[in-house]
């Protein structure tokens, strides 16, 4: 009896080993019964990937006129804009392109236009202004390569009302002519008010 004792202790040892190893594997193997008991851990997500964003349209510029003659040999160009002291005026030039001489007595007929190329509701008066002397219209007759200046002026300021904004301004040089756009910002504050001079060979001083 004292013989069989001796060799079936190591052997429960042994077995108790060899069960306790079978557990720890089960545990550690994904699907077995650690995981059916909800005590494996699951993997960490990834983070979420934020949608990506369209960025938002632009509002439209009206596009400049090709810089080539109109039919009647005119071409309207214009430099920057002036300030001071809350005025704005820009100095806007027609040249004779064509090949024969080109009445350009008077005023040209300017509008304004909003970011989508519409007329806006401004007021044209034909008068000097802060930053511009109108001469008033004189016979103006321009040969081959020679040009004329007129001045278009207004206000940045804001009182009662909606602002005014333009950005850009359609140039119409002789009647008869098609527009030419001119982009630029026309900041008339509330005034929705452009005073345009007469054409002449230069700016009255």
């Amino acid at each position: 009896m004292r013989a069989r004792s001796s060799w079936m202790v190591p052997l429960l040892v042994a077995l108790a080993v060899v069960a306790v190893t079978a557990v720890a594997l089960a545990l550690r193997t994904p699907g077995g019964p650690a995981d059916a008991a909800g005590l494996g851990v699951p993997p960490s997500p990834s983070p979420a990937t934020p949608p990506a964003t369209e960025p938002e349209d632009a509002p439209a510029v009206p596009q400049p006129v090709t810089p080539t003659c109109s039919p009647l040999g005119l071409l309207v160009t214009a430099g920057p804009v002036d300030a001071g002291l809350g005025h704005r005026a820009v100095v806007v030039t027609v040249t004779n392109c064509g090949d024969t001489a080109r009445e350009v007595t008077g005023y040209p007929a300017v509008e304004v236009l909003d970011a989508g190329g519409r007329p806006m509701a401004f007021e044209t008066a034909h008068e000097s202004s802060y930053m511009v002397i109108d001469p008033g219209p004189a016979p103006l007759v321009l040969q081959p390569g020679e040009s004329a200046v007129t001045g278009v002026s207004w206000s940045a300021t804001v009182t009662a009302g909606g602002l005014t904004e333009g950005q850009a301004l359609r140039v119409v040089p002789v009647p008869g002519d098609p527009g030419q756009v001119l982009p630029m910002w026309v900041d008339a504050g509330t005034t929705g008010r452009i005073e345009v001079a007469a054409w002449a060979t230069e700016l009255a001083r």
